[in-house]
């Protein structure tokens, strides 16, 4: 929809011409993406611009679902197993993983020309309809030590291995169903990244082969006692923490896991700790297994209820509208005393020399081209199902009671 929000940067902060007259009251209720650092404080950034601008107005955040049952439950702890679907909101951020599933409960929007990639735009189409505005892109990269020849040369996973040549390795979760599912997704694209082979391993029974090896070979590079540990994958930032303290060569993570790498050597390492400094860090891309491999990309996009018209369709389109611009985008990811950057990716282009206190932006998105985003009917349960097999295919942690419970009786 053309946009009807006008936004300036000055002295007075950011500005938006109202769309409702001052005192009508409405109630606005957004259901946000929770897996973003501080995502309570993005949502009461935004809900005060809004309701600043629209004096009676209230902006409100949805975190938690009713199920079935009639029993509460936060979305954080269900979003990958149909809580957005269970959910009572006018605004959804939604992973495009879940995208189709969703197609129900949302209506048709009009993207504002120019404003996002071609490929973002085309992730968040579903059967010809346009469903979400991007927000976030995301997905994974290799973070090393700055000067690290090996690591940053290493063309696929046993390059690099042999490149290493033992030592103190690669930091990655690979515990989890989503997670494994992600990762098999990542394997199989690696070494092929035409959408239609890659939906074709993705409904095969079995597990691919080459895919499996691939994981084993990155598993590998992985320090004993890491990577495959349940109690380790719900620590948020912890593989990058134990980065900057020495424990490895490098980890694998989204850009924002940054953030969490950033608050431990600035909060929590000593003079004498001998932790890596901010400006140690670089990042790239992973590594591929073949000529025609592409990485993956996944990408976070706010939907509108079906049920929204009127005044109330217009204040979503504004909300919206307001969280995507890039005026917001800059005030969100530029970091406030004492906080390091969110590094989040915006979907929305970044104009040259801004974020200028993030500096690592510009290899993000050098390491971010050409990703492969895919949408489909029940995509998010075919990674799951898939992420439950990688978990047997794998070895598994000394004290992983889960992979007992699940994988030791077939």
């Amino acid at each position: 929809m053309r946009s009807r929000l006008f936004l300036a940067l000055g002295a007075a902060g950011l500005c938006i011409a109202p769309l409702l007259a001052q005192g009508d009251s409405a109630t606005l209720r957004v259901a946000m993406y929770p897996f973003v650092p501080q995502f309570r404080d993005l949502f009461h950034t935004l809900e005060s611009e809004l309701e600043r601008a629209h004096p009676g107005v209230n902006v409100e955040l949805v975190d938690e679902y009713m199920d079935s049952k009639g029993e509460l439950h936060f979305i954080s702890d269900d979003y990958y197993r149909g809580a957005l679907e269970q959910t009572d909101a006018d605004i959804y951020e939604i992973d495009t993983v879940l995208l189709t599933d969703m197609a129900s409960k949302l209506q048709p929007v009009t993207l504002e020309s120019g404003a996002f990639r071609p490929e973002f735009a085309e992730a968040v189409n579903v059967a010809g309809q346009t469903l979400g505005v991007p927000h976030w892109v995301c997905g994974n990269f290799l973070f090393y030590r700055r000067g690290d020849g090996a690591v940053r040369d290493a063309k696929d996973w046993s390059e690099l291995a042999r490149l290493l040549g033992g030592g103190s390795g690669i930091l990655a979760d690979l515990k989890g169903t989503s997670t494994l599912g992600e990762w098999y997704l990542t394997a199989v694209a690696s070494q092929d990244g035409a959408p239609s082979h890659v939906f074709a391993k993705l409904t095969e029974p079995s597990l691919d082969a080459a895919a499996v090896k691939s994981l084993q070979a990155m598993l590998g590079l992985c320090p004993a006692g890491f990577c495959r540990s349940d109690a380790l994958h719900d620590r948020v930032g912890f593989y990058g923490r134990m980065f900057v303290r020495g424990r490895s060569r490098g980890y694998i993570g989204y850009s924002e896991t940054l953030h969490y790498t950033l608050r431990e050597i600035s909060e929590s390492c000593s003079p004498t700790d001998s932790c890596l400094r901010g400006d140690d860090i670089a990042v790239r891309a992973l590594p591929l297994d073949g000529g025609n491999g592409r990485h993956v990309g996944w990408l976070d996009a706010f939907g509108l209820d079906r049920r929204l018209s009127g005044r109330k369709k217009d204040l979503a389109n504004e909300f919206v509208t307001l969280a995507t611009s890039w005026s917001m985008y800059k005030r969100v990811l530029t970091p406030k005393w004492p906080d390091p950057p969110r590094y989040l990716l915006p979907a929305r282009t970044r104009p040259q020399g801004e974020l200028k206190d993030a500096p690592l932006y510009p290899d993000f998105e050098a390491a971010f081209q050409n990703r492969l985003f895919l949408t489909s009917a029940k995509l998010n349960n075919t990674l799951r199902a898939k992420g439950r097999a990688v978990n047997c295919a794998l070895p598994a942690d000394r004290n992983d009671s889960d992979w007992q419970s699940s994988c030791s009786n077939p």
